[in-house]
């Protein structure tokens, strides 16, 4: 841990860019996670990899500009940068066709990056970027080594939606975060009370704590027995891409600053609320104005 005031955040997973109707996002779930835990005064770190290539040099650059740091953003020799077609609903939800054999699914840190990792306060991860081999070897050893707060927020998209490596990647975690389709999923729940999956989820991982987001329904914070539910802000969304990352990131800090729960699902609801309001999962605001 750093002794530090301010807190390090790595997030290790895929970068890619979101190509909607509108125009191209540069996203990824881990991506996003830094964007906001650096907003929310975390020096935060991507480990991913993006291509020799103008949309690689792009991300490089709105890295540079957001204050994510780059030592673990690494160059791919061959493979380009990772991209996916989203395209949404009325509502708003996104749905997504995210690209193979792109340059996040070999993601190859280097003995120079040891010390970012061994300081790091939070370490946070999905299962998306574990689709490939090198990535889930990768990701296992610096799990099995950090000492690192270790957040797991599931991804769960198809064709890349292996629920036995999911739970064999919640195990090693200390938070898990999830929505309401994917607990249900993992615990095979799809009648049943969000509290009772919560509760069966834990047997199966031995996390204590764990937070589900449930959409319209706002969210629920459970750890050993105790539980907080709130309802999200009265907002209009726009698009509900990022919204559940920067819950994610909100919530890490939350915790990493010794927050109350409930304080800690407040402003995690705040914010990821906030990012449904706005186009795109990296929208530009002030912490302090967004909580007072």
């Amino acid at each position: 841990m750093t002794e530090s005031n301010t807190k390090k955040v790595v997030a290790f997973g895929e970068v890619l860019w979101d190509c909607l109707p509108s125009g191209l996002f540069l996203g990824g779930a881990p991506l996003n996670v830094a964007y906001h835990a650096s907003r929310l005064g975390a020096t935060s770190y991507l480990a991913s990899a993006v291509g020799k290539d103008f949309l690689g040099d792009e991300v490089v650059r709105r890295f540079e500009a957001s204050g994510v740091q780059t030592d673990l953003l690494k160059r791919h020799p061959r493979w380009p940068t990772g991209a996916s077609v989203a395209s949404l609903d009325k509502s708003g939800d996104a749905t997504y066709e995210i690209l193979e054999k792109v340059a996040w699914d070999e993601i190859a840190l280097e003995e120079e990056d040891s010390p970012i990792l061994a300081s790091a306060d939070a370490f946070v991860f999905g299962s998306l970027a574990a689709r490939t081999e090198s990535n889930r070897s990768l990701l296992l050893g610096l799990l099995e080594r950090t000492e690192a707060l270790k957040v797991c927020d599931v991804n769960l998209r198809a064709p890349h939606d292996d629920l036995d490596l999911a739970l064999s990647l919640l195990k090693r975690s200390d938070v898990i975060k999830v929505n309401d389709e994917e607990l249900r999923r993992l615990v095979g729940g799809d009648e049943g009370e969000v509290l009772d999956c919560i509760k069966a989820l834990n047997q199966k991982t031995g996390v204590d704590l764990i937070c589900v987001t449930l959409g319209s329904k706002g969210a629920m914070l459970w750890r050993r027995g105790r539980f907080f539910s709130l309802p999200p802000d009265d907002i209009s969304v726009a698009d509900t891409i990022g919204a559940g990352d920067a819950f994610t990131a909100a919530l890490t800090m939350g915790l990493l600053e010794k927050r109350g729960l409930e304080e800690c699902l407040v402003r995690a609801l705040k914010l990821s609320s906030f990012v449904a309001s706005k186009r795109g999962a990296q929208p530009l605001y002030k912490p302090r104005k967004l909580f007072s």
